[in-house]
């Protein structure tokens, strides 16, 4: 028995997609881990509060080049070094959806007038949800084990657990890396089943939501169209990078440009494989909050762009 075309690429997704998100996940838990021990608490803190803080997580968030779940283990890392909540959110929401790469593929395919709405209306979101996060006190509904010290005092530490920045004599290099290895691992395992459910629902979104969906639906209005296509964005799981090879077909088929850079948005900056890793991290009503942001934002950049009529690409 054969597999059909769906589940075939349904499974490829799944093993591209779990293998890349894996890989990533450690390499980027360990690296922040490490940066975390030597860069004392005060330091982070003194880089992401205040105004400032939000420029720099902002500035993060755009040279980085993760995916909307790979930009999680960084968010895990800001947590755990006491960095403000504003400017954690405002770093989750711009990664995805903001660097170089990204931007330079934007302006050759859609031009500069696009380019510069989505850029700028992706950065006004990241900066005005950190900053309405941070004043209403959302941390609250992350669990405590992301945003507790992990010792209590000086008298809880042992050799090998770092408290405060004074630790840092207590560990040799080999058994540092060690630990950090093994938090790691730790780590892996606790959200490897959230990883797995999620990028099982989201490879078969992937494999049966094929472009013809928004070519048979391209007919309807723009207004209606434009949150249907944010609507589905949030359930992909696609690099702002890889969407632009598909957003190029649905524009060639008649699918409006605001319609296609709300898939894009909502795509990039939210997935259903994200979405069951962040419940793992937040309480409902973050969560719904996130799911929120990412939605309108796509909305509305896909409204200013078609009411603008930048509908050519090139």
């Amino acid at each position: 028995m054969t597999m059909s075309k769906e589940w075939q690429d349904a499974s490829d997704f799944f093993v591209s997609a779990f293998s890349e998100l894996m890989i990533l996940f450690v390499l980027i838990s360990f690296l922040v881990s490490l940066i975390n021990h030597y860069l004392p608490q005060e330091k982070v803190k003194m880089l992401l509060s205040g105004n400032k803080g939000y420029l720099t997580a902002i500035g993060l968030g755009s040279v980085t080049p993760f995916c909307s779940c790979s930009s999680l283990p960084m968010m895990i890392g800001l947590l755990k070094a006491k960095a403000d909540f504003g400017p954690t959110m405002a770093f989750l929401l711009t990664s995805p959806l903001i660097n170089p790469f990204v931007v330079s593929l934007f302006w050759v395919t859609f031009g500069p007038e696009t380019t510069i709405i989505y850029t700028v209306f992706a950065l006004a979101m990241a900066l005005m949800t950190g900053m309405f996060m941070q004043k209403f006190n959302f941390l609250k509904y992350v669990k405590k084990e992301y945003t507790q010290d992990s010792c209590k005092g000086p008298s809880a530490c042992s050799d090998t657990q770092k408290c405060g920045t004074n630790n840092h004599q207590t560990l040799n290099h080999i058994s540092l890396m060690k630990k950090i290895a093994v938090d790691t691992l730790n780590e892996l395992i606790k959200l490897l089943p959230y990883m797995t459910i999620g990028i099982i629902i989201g490879a078969i979104v992937h494999g049966f939501i094929p472009t013809d969906f928004f070519i048979e639906i391209s007919s309807l209005s723009p207004f209606i169209m434009i949150p249907i296509a944010a609507l589905v964005g949030v359930f992909l799981y696609v690099r702002a990078s890889t969407m632009i090879p598909i957003a190029t077909s649905l524009l060639s088929k008649g699918m409006s440009m605001g319609s296609v850079i709300s898939l894009t948005v909502a795509g990039a900056g939210a997935s259903l494989p994200e979405m069951i890793i962040l419940k793992r991290l937040f309480h409902w009503p973050l969560l719904l909050a996130f799911i929120f942001t990412v939605f309108t934002t796509a909305c509305v950049t896909g409204y200013a762009i078609d009411l603008l009529g930048l509908n050519n690409f090139s």
